[in-house]
Order: structure tokens, then C-alpha cells, then sequence
């Protein structure tokens, strides 16, 4: 009798406990047993177990089977790395490092081409100038001023020396400003300008004088507060500005810096005595109040300043006010507070403004005229 027919005769208990035991050759893992429901207690069917078709052992494959598998598997392996030990291997070169400069053999040189190129870059620049000489010239109705007040425009023009018909590029700017300045005393600054085709732009800013200065010969200059002279004057023009007095001018002369006059020896009380102060000081204290003056608003305000005594400075305001100003410490403020103190007079007031701050320290005095 066959096993098969053996394991169907069992009971059905006995077939169950034989299905647990493992198979011959098998691994030894113990299987869980699988729960069987309690009878009574459900209906539900469990799933059928899968029984291996008949002739068929559900033995595992025995191990002289696994054995031949893994020596074919061995030989396989063996043939495979003899086949890559007879194969050539082929060796992977490294790249080489590109060089950082690369030199390159210069080409000969061509004397032919270089003539070419200088014969051609001469006639460009030929063409050019030729342009520029018949195209581009001044027209004499087109020469616009501007910004002037003491002076008209055809003196303006005539003072720049540009005539009709003059290459307009070949102006130059520097030259024309400094003989504008040099003819036209209150001219400050000159700007010029072209616009093609034939267009030139002139702008002034003329000098603001406020200032006039006797010299040693009893002439009189006018000048600016940085002690640029502008010109020579009369009596009368003189008048029309603020007077600085107390020093006098030696060898004045247009577009030059003032320079004080420095007497050797003086009278006093009918007897010669050395000059122990220097005139040069009592200029610059001069300049130093008429910028004050400025940067104040007073321009032109003050009728005279006198620096003859620099410890007692004093200052006319007009014809209404005589500013004591003392000596030549802290003038800015001085000057601030005599212009504070004449804000708030009334128009008929007039007297002496004591703004020293000796006899009265932080405060302006006032001392009107009996």
C-alpha cells in the first residue's frame, strides 16, 4: 500500500498531526500550529488547505539536489572570471592639464599691411579736419550772452576776441575766459560753450563790490571782501560803498590781492615814535568784519569801518548807529548781536550800540544820541 493511501486512511485527527511534523530534509523551524474554532462556537468556514496534487511528494527538494545546484552555480563563476582574465583590459589615461596661458607663435610680420593701415587711418583723420574747417564756423549773430549787468553784450563779445567765420572747434574756453577777465574788471567768472554747427554760449557772473579803500597816494580802489581789487575810483564812486578806514593800500592794481601800507615810524604828541602795529593785521581784521557783515545780510549796510585802533574797533551803521565793536575777539557773535539789537529798534531810534561785552558782558548797551 502506497503512503498516500495510507495517510487517507488515517483518522482525521492523526492526518492533522502528521501535516505538523516537517518534512525529511526539511528545516527544523517548528511551524505555529494553526487554531482550529472550538465546535459550536462559529460557523465560519476556514479556507481549505491546499493538498499536493497526487504522484507529487510534498517533500522538499533533497539536498544532493541543492548541492548539484550550487556547483553548477560554482562552475559558472569559475568560467566567467577565466573568460575576464584572458579579455585584455584597456588602461584609462589620465587627461592632461590644460596649460593656464596658452602661447600662441605670433604671425610675421606684414609690412605691406601696416602701410595700408597707416594711410588709411591719415586720410579718416584728413576727412575729419577738412569737415570740421568748412562746416563747422562761428557766426557772429550766434555768439549769446548772458548774466551780465554792468556790461552790455557787444562788449562782452568783443572783450573774448572770437571773430566771424573762426573754426568752431578750435575755441578755447581757458584763453577767452582770461582775456574777458582781464578787460572787464567786474567780471568773476566766465563760462563758454559751443553748439554745433555754429553757436557759441558765453555766461558771466560778475563781482558784487560794496567795498572801497584809499591808497597811500590818496587814491581810491573798490574791492571785494576776500581783498581782490576790481578797480580804480573817484571820490565820489567811492562814497556809494562801505568805507574801510584806518589802513591804506600800496601798489593797487586790478585783479591783484590788496596789500596793506606799513609806515616805518609815526607822530604822536609831536614826537616820532616807532609804528608797532602792523598794517597787515589791521587789514585782515578789516576783511575779517565786512564777511562778517556778509554772512550776516548786511551787505552794504554799513557806511565805514575803522580799524585805526585794533582794541577799540568801531562801526557805522548807516547814519543812525555807532557800533562799538572793542577788540578783535569774537567778532561773528558781535556782529550777530549788533544786527539782533538792530532788528528790533524802531525807525526813529539812533545812539551808539556798545556791543563790546566789556561794559556789559552778554548783553548789547544802547546810548542814544542827546
Amino acid at each position: 500500500m502506497s503512503m498516500d493511501t495510507k495517510e487517507r486512511q488515517q483518522p482525521e485527527g492523526r492526518r492533522q498531526t502528521a501535516q505538523r511534523r516537517p518534512a525529511q530534509g526539511a528545516s527544523s523551524q517548528r511551524r505555529p500550529a494553526q487554531r482550529q474554532p472550538a465546535q459550536g462556537v462559529s460557523s465560519q468556514r476556514r479556507p481549505a488547505q491546499r493538498q499536493p496534487a497526487q504522484g507529487v511528494s510534498s517533500q522538499r527538494r533533497p539536498a544532493q539536489s541543492r548541492a548539484r545546484t550550487t556547483t553548477g552555480t560554482a562552475t559558472r563563476e569559475k568560467r566567467a572570471a577565466r573568460s575576464r582574465s584572458q579579455t585584455p583590459t584597456r588602461r584609462r589615461t589620465q587627461p592632461k592639464p590644460s596649460p593656464d596661458v596658452v602661447y600662441v607663435q605670433p604671425a610675421p610680420f606684414n609690412k605691406t599691411r601696416f602701410i595700408l593701415c597707416l594711410l588709411i587711418a591719415a586720410a579718416v583723420v584728413l576727412a575729419v579736419v577738412f569737415g570740421m574747417s568748412i562746416f563747422f564756423k562761428v557766426d557772429a549773430d550766434k555768439i549769446m550772452v548772458s548774466g551780465m549787468e554792468k556790461y552790455t553784450a557787444w562788449q562782452i563779445r568783443e572783450a573774448s576776441g572770437i571773430k566771424d567765420g573762426e573754426n568752431l572747434l578750435s575755441i578755447n574756453a581757458a584763453r577767452i575766459s582770461s582775456v574777458i577777465r582781464e578787460e572787464l574788471p567786474y567780471v568773476n567768472k566766465v563760462r563758454v560753450g559751443i553748439k554745433l554747427p555754429d553757436t557759441v554760449k558765453i555766461e558771466i557772473e560778475e563781482l558784487d563790490v560794496v567795498y572801497s579803500m584809499e591808497d597811500v597816494d590818496g587814491n581810491w580802489w573798490l574791492l571785494r571782501s576776500d581783498g581782490y581789487i576790481v578797480e580804480k575810483a573817484n571820490s565820489a564812486d567811492a562814497e556809494q560803498y562801505t568805507k574801510l578806514l584806518g589802513v591804506k593800500l600800496t601798489e593797487p592794481a586790478h585783479g591783484k590781492q590788496a596789500q596793506a601800507y606799513q609806515p616805518i615810524q609815526e607822530e604822536e604828541d609831536g614826537e616820532t615814535v616807532p609804528v608797532t602795529v602792523r598794517a597787515s593785521e589791521q587789514l585782515s581784521t578789516a576783511l575779517s568784519i565786512v564777511q562778517y557783515l556778509e554772512d550776516c545780510g548786511v551787505i552794504g549796510g554799513a557806511e565805514s569801518v575803522d580799524v585805526s585802533n585794533l582794541g577799540d574797533l568801531q562801526l557805522w551803521y548807516g547814519d543812525r548807529y555807532q557800533v562799538t565793536l572793542g577788540d578783535g575777539l569774537e567778532l561773528s557773535r558781535k556782529i550777530r548781536s549788533m544786527k539782533a539789537a538792530i532788528d528790533q529798534m524802531s525807525d526813529y531810534q539812533s545812539g551808539i550800540l556798545d556791543v563790546s561785552f566789556t561794559t556789559w558782558p552778554n548783553d548789547v548797551g544802547y546810548t542814544p544820541f542827546s
